[in-house]
């Protein structure tokens, strides 16, 4: 996971905690959240929600990305290597 993705989601979470604990610890008080700050805090955990999906797509494209790369970086080596290995015995031949 990259780290600003990471630090993003763990925000996210964070914030989401410290709404849903508030809006708990009023219930128990005895102090019933007022529907005006209950819609806010939906509105809140939706954004929030919203937001990690984000979040969630940026790195699954990371991820597919960071595969793709590694598959070209194979194939790459692989090239190399049997052009070194093509060189090799050809100067081999020659020598001999």
């Amino acid at each position: 996971m990259s780290e600003p993705v990471f630090i993003m989601a763990l925000t996210i979470a964070a914030t989401t905690m410290v709404l849903v604990a508030k809006a708990i610890a009023g219930a128990v008080a005895g102090r019933g959240g007022s529907r005006s700050e209950l819609a806010q805090i939906k509105q809140r955990l939706e954004q929030h929600a919203a937001a990690l999906d984000d979040a969630q797509t940026t790195l699954t494209d990371q991820s597919t990305q960071l595969a793709e790369l590694q598959e070209r970086l194979d194939f790459a080596e692989r090239l190399l290597a049997q052009a070194r290995d093509r060189s090799a015995l050809g100067a081999g031949e020659k020598r001999g």
